[in-house]
């Protein structure tokens, strides 16, 4: 009895410390990323040179990258914790906040023999074009961002708001209006992926074997 209750004080132990780590790993991957992207948002912004179409084309490119970075990152670091003989729960964990400012993160458990056995029934096929898609939206996502950008200071320069206005009062004022459209877009970005996950799991030869962090591990109905 007292084997089971250390061996059960030892697994949440470690499953805690996984999720720190997780935490630390992808918090430190979603900094760096997000740093590329301000970058790049702020130089289509303000910086002059910027504004040609080669430097626009680059910095899409650049962006689209910087986006499947961060996911490819983050799903490599699932995996590896997955080797060790773990698994994220179906559901995030909510920490609620004031003002609604929300943390999730994952907790991991320690799988047992009966799921590594379904988890080996997993369709690669489906789940590499699970993942492809998703990259492919977020890649998207990151293109209509940047190309908001350009447009809102192309409107400005037609309006000629920066003759209107000092330096400081028009970075400022496009600076906000970036911003707040990447903030706005982002949060609809997220919306409408989670309709389109539920749309791939309604997919005929498709059905849902788990869930692990929300999101689906899928498999063929023939080998269900």
């Amino acid at each position: 009895m007292k084997r089971s209750s250390r061996n059960s004080k030892e697994r949440k132990l470690v499953s805690w410390f996984l999720s720190l780590l997780f935490c630390i790993l992808n918090g430190s991957n979603l900094f760096v990323c997000g740093m590329f992207f301000v970058v790049i948002e702020g130089l289509l912004a303000f910086d002059k040179d910027s504004f040609s179409l080669s430097s626009f084309l680059f910095l899409s490119i650049v962006s689209a990258v910087t986006a499947s970075s961060y996911i490819m990152i983050r799903e490599l670091l699932y995996k590896l914790i997955h080797y060790l003989g773990y698994r994220a729960q179906p559901d995030l964990k909510v920490i609620r906040m004031r003002r609604g400012l929300d943390i999730s993160f994952p907790v991991f458990d320690k799988y047992s023999q009966d799921y590594r056995l379904l988890y080996t029934r997993r369709s690669k096929k489906l789940q590499i074009g699970y993942l492809l898609i998703c990259l492919g939206y977020f890649s998207g996502l990151s293109l209509m961002m940047i190309t908001f950008t350009v447009l809102l200071r192309g409107v400005f320069e037609l309006l000629e708001l920066g003759s209107k206005l000092s330096s400081s009062d028009y970075k400022q004022f496009l600076g906000f209006l970036v911003y707040m459209g990447v903030f706005v877009l982002l949060f609809t970005g997220q919306k409408y992926w989670r309709k389109i996950v539920e749309a791939l799991k309604k997919r005929e030869n498709a059905t849902v074997l788990a869930v692990e962090h929300g999101y689906p591990i899928f498999t063929t109905k023939e080998e269900a």
